[in-house]
């Protein structure tokens, strides 16, 4: 078995990593576009900021679908207990497509302003919902990827 197969926790912990930094370099840019005094037209975000964004998002709202599809309901199985948990996970991440939905919108109006506030909103938003799932998930999921041996 490979070290990511016995660690599946470790590894939720890896990709949220990965999330923040990626969502931490897409606000930078955006910041830095909006208060570069030298830029033409400051109120208008480049494409190449506007495809990063959205690649962001996407690559976002796939890991919260394979969750909801196939995490989830594999860790409501063997895990009955954290029912509770993954119901508010699910809800969130209902919260998080809403936002994603807003800032998508805004992308396409091209109003940066609107892009900063709905990029800020998801920021505060995931920054809570990995920290609540790395709380209640990591150990089931590193359980659940090394199985104890059956007496």
């Amino acid at each position: 078995m490979t070290e990511r197969a016995r660690a599946v926790g470790d590894e939720l912990i890896a990709v949220h990593a990965r999330l923040r930094e990626q969502l931490a370099t897409v606000r930078a840019q955006v910041d830095a576009q909006l208060n570069d005094p030298t830029t033409a037209l400051p109120q208008l975000l480049s494409t190449d900021l506007k495809t990063h964004c959205l690649t962001f998002c996407d690559a976002l709202h796939e890991h919260h679908r394979g969750e909801d599809r196939l995490g989830f309901p594999l860790l409501e199985e063997h895990f009955p207990e954290l029912r509770p948990a993954l119901e508010k996970l699910r809800e969130e991440h209902v919260v998080v497509a809403r936002i994603y939905h807003d800032l998508h919108e805004a992308l396409r109006q091209d109003n940066p302003q609107r892009v900063r506030a709905d990029l800020n909103r998801l920021t505060a938003e995931l920054e809570r919902h990995f920290d609540y799932e790395e709380e209640q998930l990591v150990t089931a999921l590193n359980k659940l990827s090394n199985p104890q041996p059956k007496p």
